[in-house]
């Protein structure tokens, strides 16, 4: 057997490679990104309201971040003005502040890689469309975030006019289109108005239940549609509806109010029913039983009901206990049938030792305003 030779070295040294080829690969250095965190909003010219802008540095180490800079410009491509952002917590009395850019930061947490600055409008010299990016160095690196788009607009608020509103709404009232214009002077600069609301107001002025927001109807009407169960609990009184209207920047309108007369009247009664208008007094250890109903509705819907009962004036001209009525299609219950059709039953008895002679029987309803109605049925009780 011939000894072996020693292998040349390439050979050994490819021998090597392939040796560690099924090694795991050099993981590639994370990219240096740049990302934004919170845009700037819309600002209103000439004023020193400041907003936040703050990136995100990722891929390297905050401290090893050289600087990051904002960059405005105009629609035109001319640059409005620069200014840097911090990750210092808002430790420091910055140097670099100006007329827009804030003295500290505004930064909360330092060394996180959150690069903030607190900016105004000042910076523009009319209102307009404007571009912000923010730029961030290392080393030789540039990272860019995406170009941003805000407004600066003029600090006019919005108008609001041409209510359509009757000066009455009786009882009962037909759905109806409550409508007005809205508009900013600012819309040439891309402002505009975003919300329209309305409150309504007891004459006492107390503000009652929650703000309404009108439908855009097109660019400058707005409209809301109200009906009768809008004065569900209202009493008859004047009252005032108030609205406003909100624009991008949130600057509110003057207030449009116009006092309004709400009617809203009791429950109607009608049609009392007794399935016995005279009755025969039980044997003792016995009872008696009939059906008492009447019907019952509200102009403002059946919501605005709050009890329809009945008391009997007894032949000894005191009143009986109060007795509700339902409409609840509990039969073998209330007595009454159908549930929800506006007839309101219940089971009445008589026992042994009710009184002889005439019961006039009061049937009343009671609405959530207060509002009452009442008429009577008679029933004789004989031996």
């Amino acid at each position: 057997m011939k000894p072996l030779r020693p292998l040349p070295a390439l050979l050994f040294l490819l021998l090597i490679g392939c040796a560690n080829e099924g090694d795991s690969p050099v993981e590639p250095a994370p990219l240096f990104e740049n990302q934004w965190r919170i845009r700037l909003s819309n600002l209103v010219l000439e004023t020193t309201i400041y907003d936040t802008v703050q990136v995100e540095i990722m891929g390297v180490a905050p401290q090893a971040v050289d600087s990051v800079v904002g960059v405005i410009t105009t629609p035109f491509g001319q640059l409005a003005g620069t200014f840097r952002l911090y990750d210092d917590a808002s430790a420091y009395s910055l140097n670099d502040a100006s007329e827009f850019a804030s003295t500290h930061s505004g930064d909360l947490v330092a060394n996180n890689g959150r690069f903030t600055r607190l900016i105004n409008s000042h910076f523009a010299d009319s209102a307009g469309t404007y571009y912000l990016a923010v730029q961030a160095w290392r080393d030789h690196e540039i990272a860019w975030t995406p170009q941003d788009t805000f407004l600066v607009s003029l600090s006019l608020p919005p108008q609001v006019s041409n209510l359509n509103l009757p000066d009455t709404l009786y009882s009962g009232f037909p759905p109806f289109q409550i409508g007005l214009q809205a508009f900013d002077p600012d819309a040439a600069f891309g402002d505009s108005v975003v919300s329209v609301q309305m409150r309504l107001y007891s004459s006492s002025g107390a503000f009652l239940g929650d703000p309404i927001q009108l439908t855009a109807l097109d660019q400058i009407n707005y409209g809301h549609t109200i009906s009768a169960d809008f004065a569900v609990g209202l009493d008859s009184n004047f009252y005032t509806f108030a609205f406003r209207a909100y624009d991008t920047f949130n600057m509110i309108s003057d207030s449009l109010g116009r006092s309004v007369y709400i009617e809203n009247v009791a429950p109607y009664l009608a049609d009392p029913f007794f399935s016995d208008t005279v009755v025969t007094l039980p044997l003792p250890g016995d009872t008696t039983s009939f059906l008492a109903s009447v019907r019952a509705w509200d102009d403002q819907t059946a919501e605005d009901i709050v009890e329809i009962y009945i008391q009997a004036l007894k032949p000894d001209s005191t009143f009986g206990s109060i007795v509700e009525l339902f409409d609840d299609g509990q039969s073998e219950v209330s007595g009454d049938e159908v549930a929800g059709d506006s007839t309101f039953t219940r089971i009445i008895s008589i026992w042994p030792n009710n009184l002889l002679g005439l019961y006039v029987f009061h049937f009343r309803g009671l609405d959530q305003a207060g509002n009452q109605r009442e008429i009577t049925q008679n029933l004789w009780v004989i031996p």
